[in-house]
């Protein structure tokens, strides 16, 4: 247990940097009570807290058992176990975590919260537990916007998508700045290809909480949405200008085309963009190095699609009836390699068992 020797004061500032996500200072400040004070189980979750928001999930996991070695009984040491094991991805543990917590405390909403989000955590998701589990949390405490968001998302899970943005709604009823619901909400309606108001709901859940990153990752997402529409314009003004070249329209035939296909996809781009947060720019520049094989396959297709896009267009007509046929021959490998690529990444799920 926690010895009577603990610094109230430096824990409760402690744990108000970790509210305020000044993670580094939080981890800090927890360090300075263990020095003095080794067993303190509340710093010592605190601690653990701190590492798991800086990504550093195997120091959390042993800062946090060591509390619990300390205090086996602490419910709130099994719920904080079980967020450094759903971001660890250990799915089969944060279950165990979450039982327990959940036996050594029924009627705490947080540990139906935290079944539930365990269960979502599997690699095979257990949705319909985790929806019950979820509904057991907003019975227990109907104020909660966790509680609500978390049962949108078990709704997504099992398709019911009209619901789940309702749930959304609730948790963002109770709580307007509540960054979670913003972000599930905005990913429904980029589901639904909603790209201009997805982005509306992600600058303002970015205002509230500009670290999160599940935020980032629908950053993401609406960009390689956009690179996706911006796609299929520039496969149709590819075929328009192989057209114009096949039955010999003048220079600036295509290059009149050319140029009201790029003010229209100049005047799209800049339309999302102002949804955006501010720095959305320099966001996107190290989208390749963050994105999968599809998105990164997706940027290079859009490179390679302009390019001869602006050819077909501007081009001189030698220059550009080359250009089209070493573009077709491109799309065509591209093509093949995209279906290779589909057919050994859906053996590798199969193989694991997804």
């Amino acid at each position: 247990m926690s010895s009577v020797g603990e610094d109230w004061r430096a824990l409760a500032h402690a744990e108000q940097l970790l509210d305020l996500r000044r993670n580094a200072e939080a981890e800090q400040r927890f360090r300075d009570v263990l020095a003095s004070d080794p067993q303190s189980v509340r710093a010592l979750l605190g601690l653990g807290r701190a590492l798991n928001r800086q990504d550093r999930h195997d120091e959390a996991e042993r800062v946090v058992r060591s509390a619990l070695a300390l205090d086996p009984e602490h419910a709130g040491g099994h719920q904080v176990l079980v967020d450094v094991l759903c971001d660890r991805r250990d799915g089969p543990a944060a279950v165990a975590a979450a039982e327990r917590a959940l036996a050594l405390a029924p009627h705490d909403f947080t540990s139906h919260y935290q079944h539930a989000r365990a269960l979502l955590s599997l690699r095979r998701p257990r949705v319909r537990d985790a929806y019950e589990a979820a509904l057991r949390a907003v019975d227990l405490a109907p104020h909660s916007a966790d509680a609500h968001n978390l049962v949108g998302l078990c709704l997504d899970s099992l398709g019911y998508h009209d619901h789940a943005q309702a749930a959304f709604r609730n948790a963002l009823a109770i709580d307007p700045g509540h960054t979670l619901a913003q972000n599930n909400l905005a990913a429904t309606e980029l589901d639904r290809g909603r790209l201009g108001r997805a982005a509306g709901m992600l600058r303002s859940a970015v205002g509230n909480d500009p670290q999160e990153k599940r935020l980032h990752e629908n950053l993401d997402a609406v960009l390689l949405l956009l690179g996706r529409r911006v796609l299929r314009s520039l496969f149709g003004a590819a075929v328009v200008l192989g057209i114009m070249l096949a039955t010999g329209a003048p220079w600036w035939a295509r290059a009149l085309g050319g140029a009201a296909y790029v003010g229209a996809v100049a005047l799209l781009v800049h339309r999302v963009r102002a949804e955006l947060p501010a720095g959305v720019s320099q966001w996107g520049r190290g989208l390749w190095g963050r994105t999968r094989w599809t998105g990164r396959y997706l940027m290079a297709l859009l490179v390679l699609l302009s390019v001869g896009v602006l050819l077909l267009a501007f081009a001189p007509y030698a220059v550009a009836v080359a250009a089209g046929l070493a573009l077709a021959s491109s799309l065509q490998v591209l093509g093949f390699v995209c279906v290779l690529g589909w057919l050994g990444y859906a053996v590798v799920n199969l193989v694991r068992g997804r």
